[in-house]
């Protein structure tokens, strides 16, 4: 008789755990727990909002905003889709989440499809407004839009003005962290 041969299988984050620091300024790899696209039924808006309200303790975000839920974060991402970032690890979120919401929604896990960086500090505005074309100066805290930079997609999630989250696509996050990079160097120097 063979041996049975048991695989573990080692998560990895896109970037490696990428870590940089400057004065005042921090990029840090993160992993970000489970991220789901969440798309209501045409006809359903009515419905989908009240179950939403039932399901996250909330009514859907509204453009450009992101509120905290029961288990993490939801987020407007165009008319009638949401993304929800949910803390932990649960690779079958996207279809408990269906169940919900029954006939309203439908969902898809997405997590393994992007990389996720925090920056931090005093200086991460002055970084950023060079890097993506928002003007978060003015933008309040619990900020959420999808953009580009360096013509690469990128969610950004601003909790305050020292704290930004940035999800950006895993096939070209490297592409855009060289950019982040790049940009603090110029910015803060070395």
């Amino acid at each position: 008789m063979g041996s049975v041969c048991v695989s573990k299988l080692i998560p990895t984050l896109p970037l490696n755990g990428f870590e940089k620091t400057w004065p005042g300024f921090a990029i840090k790899e993160h992993y970000m727990g489970e991220l789901v696209s969440l798309v209501c039924v045409i006809g359903e808006e009515e419905k989908f909002a009240a179950s939403f309200k039932k399901i996250f303790g909330k009514p859907p975000p509204k453009p450009n905003e992101m509120v905290e839920v029961k288990g993490g974060f939801a987020m407007w991402s165009g008319q009638g889709q949401y993304m929800l970032l949910l803390s932990g690890e649960n690779i079958h979120a996207d279809t408990d989440i269906a169940s919900k919401f029954k006939d309203t929604a439908y969902a898809t896990l997405q997590s393994d499809g992007w990389a996720s960086l925090y920056v931090k500090g005093g200086s991460a505005l002055e970084v950023l407004e060079r890097f993506i074309p928002l003007d978060l100066r003015r933008a309040n805290d619990n900020f959420a839009a999808r953009t580009s930079s360096h013509h690469i997609a990128v969610i950004v999630l601003k909790f305050s003005d020292t704290e930004i989250q940035l999800l950006t696509p895993r096939s070209s996050a490297q592409s855009f962290l060289e950019g982040l990079v790049h940009t603090a160097g110029n910015v803060l120097g070395a």
